[in-house]
């Protein structure tokens, strides 16, 4: 073999081995992935499993033996009480993951969103085909805010209401607090003021967030509200965190 030749084969040569363990170590993975995904809830008809990710390299995944640095979850079509089918997020610090199925799922620390739409809203406000805008002001359409609009027809009647609440979390808990009728753009100039007001007050279950954690923000963002909190060692397990708490 040349020089040159042997230059070349020594530079391959662990490249080679770079991308075989790669991909052994992505394999092992999204196997670990789909795994943690059917604990949490396996799959039934017209709701799929979660997806979960786990974030880090070969060398950061694992903060210790059988627990995970860092994951992200989220479920679809997931009941929380009062609220129509909503999507559920979690992000998960140094997640234990034993290795009996049996066992539940903890974590050192979990921040869980839900959001919610225009349909997750419906129930609970004694609407439908609720639309939930942005803030006042359209140029803020794309942003995070603690104000919105929202619009519905009320159910049994062909009354279409819409008005600004704001999104307000105390000691009360979380709620959807009216500020005016919406009459301007977007809004229903022709509507009952007092109603729309009325109609529109509402105050999340203090439940609504599953692993028993509080709501600590409530924001709006591209029509879909989303309520969150966190929780630290002793928050319930995680194998809880799609199930309806009704």
């Amino acid at each position: 073999m040349s020089t040159r030749s042997r230059v070349v084969a020594a530079i391959v040569a662990p490249a080679v081995v770079a991308v075989g363990a790669f991909t052994v170590d992505s394999i092992s993975t999204s196997r670990v992935e789909s795994d943690l995904s059917t604990r949490i809830r396996p799959a039934v008809e017209g709701s799929p499993a979660p997806s979960v990710l786990i974030h880090g390299g070969p060398t950061t995944r694992w903060a210790a033996p059988g627990t995970l640095s860092s994951v992200s979850i989220r479920a679809e079509d997931v009941d929380r009480p009062g609220l129509g089918p909503v999507a559920v997020e979690a992000e998960v610090t140094d997640l234990h993951v034993p290795e009996s199925g049996d066992e539940d799922l903890t974590a050192r620390s979990v921040t869980v969103s839900v959001r919610m739409t225009g349909d997750s809203l419906g129930p609970a406000l004694g609407m439908r085909d609720v639309l939930i805008g942005a803030a006042d002001d359209p140029s803020l359409a794309g942003g995070t805010e603690h104000r919105a609009r929202v619009t519905g027809t009320l159910r049994g009647t062909d009354t279409r209401v819409s008005a600004f609440v704001d999104l307000v979390v105390d000691e009360r808990g979380a709620h959807l607090v009216p500020t005016a009728p919406a009459t301007g753009p977007g809004g229903i100039p022709d509507q009952d003021g007092e109603l729309a007001m009325r109609r529109t007050a509402l105050t999340l279950a203090p439940d609504v967030l599953p692993l028993g954690l509080t709501v600590e923000s409530l924001t709006v963002r591209g029509g879909t509200l989303t309520a969150s909190g966190t929780g630290g060692p002793g928050t319930a397990p995680l194998g809880t965190l799609v199930r309806p708490d009704h």
